[in-house]
């Protein structure tokens, strides 16, 4: 097998063959150790290598519909600088031990997962008691999370990517805090929710997402923030992680490019509401990341986990997710706000 290759010679070799299929890196040795007690390695104004992280729903098409590049996926990823995993609520047809002892060998583990249905027409397990002991479960065998929560507010009172209303967040809120109290009493931190961009539709000029900062215990919930969604809907995510970071544990590190021949539409309501954009890998599109993660006092109480859901679309991203990735990891990388604080 070859010899693990260098990230700048990789790079200089071209990320996107990657994604044509002709990944040669082998896998590390061993598995990557978890950091020490207390904060990672690194700096507050630097991110520490540790907790670059990745969302696995950016490689879906690359993993395949049958998962037979799963293996493949994860040398790349690791070899681009990713160090930490959030699942995207699939297993790949394997047990939760199974897939621990996959993501381990090639030097990765996982941190999170979003547990929950990826559609309106799915069940919601967060709804019922025996639902959330198998959300447990899996999480502890997955990685011991210290968090457990979901992508969507689809199958929740008032949920769903459109069409929110105050109520309807309020309703949503109170099931957060349900999940949250039972998270923490099975020895979790507590309940998080990842947001879309209609979670920020205005009503009386404010956004809904208010609400739900106002009626979630911090006790009991926290929140994972996509950045590229708080941007889609035309909000400022500096202003967000400056007035509410305490609420929150993670981000999303996605960005968009407005485009009035884009792919996508900011949801109705919102203050973006109709404008056309695009996702585009981190660092080249419209997010200034320096300045929005300056406003995090301390870098190393986060986790970061690079986004971008039309990576495998070859129209759309035809250098491919591999490319995505690399260009993801080495933003990140370059990231110093000592001189924005």
């Amino acid at each position: 097998m070859e010899s693990k290759l260098s990230r700048r010679s990789m790079l200089g070799a071209g990320a996107g063959v990657l994604a044509a299929g002709a990944i040669a890196a082998a896998s590390p040795t061993t598995a990557f150790a978890a950091p020490s007690a207390g904060k990672p390695a690194g700096g507050p104004n630097v991110i520490p290598a540790d907790r670059i992280g990745l969302q696995i729903y950016t490689v879906r098409q690359l993993i395949g519909s049958d998962y037979a590049n799963l293996e493949l996926s994860l040398e790349a990823v690791y070899d681009a600088g990713v160090r930490e995993l959030e699942l995207a609520g699939d297993y790949y047809a394997k047990t939760t031990a199974q897939l621990k002892s996959i993501v381990q060998s090639h030097g990765l583990r996982i941190v999170s997962n979003h547990f929950g249905p990826r559609s309106a027409s799915l069940p919601n397990p967060w709804m019922s008691y025996d639902g959330r002991m198998q959300i447990f479960e899996d999480a502890q065998t997955l990685g011991r999370f210290p968090y457990v929560g979901t992508g969507s507010s689809f199958g929740f009172p008032g949920g769903g990517f459109s069409g929110n209303t105050s109520d309807g967040i309020k309703a949503m809120a109170e099931v957060f805090n349900e999940c949250g109290a039972h998270a923490v009493s099975q020895g979790f931190g507590g309940f998080f929710f990842h947001n879309h961009d209609g979670e920020f539709a205005l009503e009386n000029g404010a956004p809904l997402y208010n609400i739900l900062l106002e009626r979630t215990d911090p006790r009991y919930v926290k929140f994972e923030v996509d950045l590229g969604w708080v941007s889609v809907a035309g909000e400022d995510p500096y202003w967000w992680i400056k007035e509410h970071g305490d609420r929150f544990i993670a981000f999303h590190i996605k960005d968009i490019k407005w485009d009035p021949n884009g792919n996508r539409t900011a949801t109705a309501g919102t203050r973006a509401a109709g404008r056309k954009f695009r996702f585009v890998d981190v660092g080249k599109g419209d997010i200034d990341w320096t300045r929005t993660l300056s406003a995090i006092k301390d870098l190393r109480d986060y986790r970061f986990f690079l986004e971008h859901d039309d990576a495998g679309n070859q129209t759309l991203n035809p250098l491919g997710s591999m490319t995505t990735v690399w260009r993801g990891c080495s933003t990140l990388d370059s990231v110093n706000t000592s001189g924005r604080k």
